[in-house]
């Protein structure tokens, strides 16, 4: 693992409680959690990708999934636990350890953003392979432009990687997916590109 992505993954452990304070109230994602399941359909297995503590799998289990959190960082698993009891797995989003077409969805929400290009490139070529037909891929990234480190929210090191509507629909075309819905949407913090993307067919 690159350092930039160990630095970061070290912020998470140490941050991990501030995080949750900051993240329980999902209000600001009800609309894409709800639109989210309702094309997955009730029951069933999702995963969580980045999911921190577990907020959003415990909204996405309250709207009838079964979502599986995965991060990095154990510290950032380990501090939902009593609140957001579930399955949970630290792995990297690049070598995803679960076996072909096993999921119905991916909630790839505010995690991909702290992966360049070529190995988010990667990360979603692994979201494909997981992803049963005709399974959904929610993403959502930082809209920008460049990289940055980032320490002002908690005082240690976080890098960034920004998006243009553009390149995040090339990126995902190029990993394997039609784009079938687009959204922007701003936050008090950040800007932010929303897709919903489905895997394109194989040729035969």
């Amino acid at each position: 693992m690159n350092e930039r992505l160990l630095r970061t993954q070290r912020t998470y452990d140490k941050v991990a409680g501030r995080y949750l304070e900051n993240t329980r109230d999902r209000s600001e994602l009800s609309l894409w959690l709800e639109r989210f399941a309702q094309c997955v359909g009730a029951g069933a297995t999702v995963l969580d990708l980045g999911a921190g503590p577990g907020c959003d799998s415990a909204e996405l289990r309250r709207l009838g999934l079964r979502p599986i959190s995965l991060d990095l960082s154990l510290g950032m698993l380990r501090a939902g636990v009593p609140e957001f009891p579930g399955p949970r797995v630290q792995a990297d989003a690049r070598r995803l350890p679960f076996r072909d077409t096993w999921v119905g969805g991916v909630w790839a929400n505010a995690c991909l953003l702290h992966l360049p290009p070529e190995e988010a490139a990667a990360a979603l070529r692994e979201v494909r392979r997981i992803l049963c037909a005709p399974g959904l891929l929610h993403i959502s990234v930082k809209s920008g432009n460049g990289v940055e480190w980032e320490s002002e929210r908690y005082g240690e090191p976080r890098w960034f990687q920004y998006w243009s509507g553009a390149d995040l629909d090339a990126l995902l075309t190029t990993a394997g997916f039609s784009v079938i819905a687009s959204w922007s949407n701003s936050t008090p913090r950040a800007d932010w590109l929303v897709r919903h993307a489905v895997p394109r067919l194989r040729a035969a």
